[in-house]
């Protein structure tokens, strides 16, 4: 009796994610008790997301936080991730296991997209798909992200699934529209979920999956259609975040720090293997010593893209292996502009990275990019294509080769042992306040939850102001932190607007301003009649009370920004009458046709 594909590939999951389970779930939190440096900001933004849903329900758009920095923008913020697994896993569980279980969760998703994509749009085998798919389920960009507190990434594991929507067949117009829907929401969680500054290196791993594809076999004549369906679902979908986030940002843009780089191409190029085929902590020790115009350290997480030697191995012995009996390997379409387009958009990594004193200039110069401190992200293109070529090649040098594709997913899985992740088990962020204070409000005290108070928490020694990486944690003792951590303003809140702002009670009056902000004046000032980090006015303390109490208030919005929330709001009534009721329905209707 032949044994389904599914069994195999359920199987190789129960042993991925159990082997996944043990090597990570230590690291929340570590055996010190600590996390890592940014969940001081994501624990404390998912609490504050808990409160305002606690009182405000799901349907509320959280517009504002009073939680951080005497009152700020948070729908408006583009690394705000309201709308996300995470934050509505933490309206049900703590915020920590809330993080723990996207991990798992979008690993998963990750896997199976991948296996998807692999066997029925590649046509791989079923060994060479889930070597694919352990690849991609074990690489170390997410997890590693996720284990210092950056878990808004997490959305990155759908590339496959997105690939697959775009380049799926179908039969019928009803299906290719539904699928280009499903492609355009997963581009809109991105943008929803808080990953603005990776969209488009997120776009161009989509984009490198869809010429590999182009590779084994031709495009589908609906494809630019699809394309353009689900480019639009997304900006539809993400309009009024959009607008709003253009709004904020477009007063604060974080173009003051310098673009670091690489002066030696052999450097460069080492490096970035090293993160992909080895550790990051290997990659970080050799950028540390030869990367130039380093203004902020650039720590291991950063080069945390790994897949382990384990595809090098398997590729070198694929092509001595390989045979020569004809055995059925993988078909090609012999198409080589493909490749050649691969090769061009992989070298977009390297050469954001690359570093001449005019090349830098010209790239700060460029938006986007100008914006970033960080050119290394765009590793991140590789992490889909990858795990398709390696598979690729193995299958066409040696065929249908289980026995061979068992043994180098055997290799994978024994080199997952081999990175010590030093780094890792050595963080700062000690979540005890915070998740006491969350089970506080979990118990009932958020709906009296409020702030009352204009504070600072700094660190001891040498760090000061700035070095408290759990300094967002005040906001569950009723205090917004006055040096909050907020990206937004900068690292060092360079741009942060102090104005009038003191510690004390939030309702002190001093020439006729309470001590708190009014953040529609970050977003909309010019319709509400202030500047940005203006504060509430004496005659508005109603507004300023509903806001610390964690309440809407009357404010007004400019007349793009009404426009963009109706667009979305009636895109997503369409979308989701379309999804759940058209689609189905046409479908049954079409099944039932052909019964007859």
């Amino acid at each position: 009796m032949k044994i389904n594909d599914r069994v195999y590939v359920f199987a190789a999951w129960g042993v991925f994610l159990s082997l996944f389970h043990f090597i990570y779930h230590d690291f929340f939190p570590t055996a010190r008790g600590t996390l890592g440096h940014d969940f001081g900001l994501a624990l404390a933004g998912c609490t504050d997301g808990f409160i305002w849903f606690a009182k405000n329900g799901l349907f509320e758009v959280p517009w504002f936080t009073p939680s951080f920095c005497a009152g700020v923008p948070l729908f408006a913020d583009p690394q705000s991730g309201y709308y996300s697994v995470p934050q509505w896993l933490s309206f049900i569980v703590d915020p920590l296991t809330a993080a723990y279980l996207t991990l798992l969760l979008f690993a998963s998703l990750g896997y199976f997209g991948m296996y998807v994509l692999a066997r029925r749009a590649f046509g791989l085998s079923l060994g060479w798909s889930i070597f694919a798919a352990a690849l991609f389920f074990f690489n170390t960009f997410q997890p590693y992200r996720t284990i210092l507190g950056e878990y808004g990434y997490h959305g990155l594991t759908l590339v496959p699934w997105l690939a697959w929507y775009l380049i799926r067949p179908a039969d019928g117009v009803v299906h290719k529209v539904g699928f280009a829907l499903l492609a355009g929401l997963i581009a809109a969680y991105w943008l929803q979920s808080g990953l603005p500054t990776l969209m488009v290196p997120g776009a161009l791993g989509v984009g490198l999956v869809l010429l590999a594809y182009r590779l084994v076999q031709p495009w589908q004549r609906d494809l630019l259609a699809r394309m353009m369906l689900a480019v639009a679902v997304s900006v539809v979908f993400s309009a009024s975040k959009l607008m709003a986030s253009l709004a904020f940002y477009g007063r604060f843009e974080r173009t003051q720090y310098q673009l670091p780089g690489f002066a030696d191409p052999w450097a460069l190029i080492k490096t970035t293997l090293l993160a992909l085929f080895w550790t990051s902590e290997a990659a970080a020790r050799q950028a540390f010593a030869s990367m130039v115009n380093v203004q902020w350290s650039v720590l291991p997480h950063e080069w945390a893209y790994g897949f382990t030697i384990a595809p090098l191995i398997c590729l070198l012995a694929a092509f001595f292996l390989r045979r020569r009996d004809g055995a059925q390997g993988l078909r090609l379409t012999g198409a080589r502009w493909p490749a050649l387009a691969i090769v061009v958009l992989a070298f977009i990594p390297l050469v954001l990275m690359f570093y001449t004193p005019q090349f830098n200039t010209w790239l700060k110069q460029v938006p986007l990019i100008g914006a970033t401190a960080w050119p290394m992200r765009w590793i991140v293109i590789y992490l889909a294509v990858l795990p398709l070529l390696f598979a690729m090649a193995a299958q066409y040098w040696t065929g249908n080769h289980w026995r061979f594709a068992t043994a180098s997913i055997l290799i994978l899985i024994g080199l997952q042992f081999v990175d010590l992740r030093l780094y890792y088990r050595d963080q700062p962020y000690n979540p005890g306040s915070l998740l006491a204070g969350y089970q506080r409000l979990a118990a009932g005290a958020a709906q009296a939850h409020r702030i009352n108070f204009v504070g600072i928490k700094a660190a001891t020694g040498n760090e000061g102001l700035y070095g408290s990486v759990d300094r967002n944690d005040v906001l569950v003792e009723g205090v917004s932190q006055a040096a909050c951590y907020n990206p937004a303003f900068g690292y060092r809140l360079e741009k942060f607007p102090q104005g009038r702002l003191v510690l004390g009670d939030v309702m002190d009056e001093a020439d006729g301003y309470l001590n708190i902000k009014n953040p529609a004046c970050y977003v909309f000032p010019e319709e509400n009649g202030c500047e940005p980090g203006d504060h509430f006015r004496v005659d508005q303390r109603a507004a300023a009370e509903a806001f610390v109490s964690y309440r809407p208030f009357p404010f007004a919005k400019s007349t793009k920004q009404r426009i963009a929330d109706l667009v979305t709001m009636a895109g997503l009534a369409a979308t989701t009458t379309f999804l759940l009721l058209v689609w189905p329905w046409l479908t049954w209707r079409r099944r039932r046709a052909v019964d007859r």
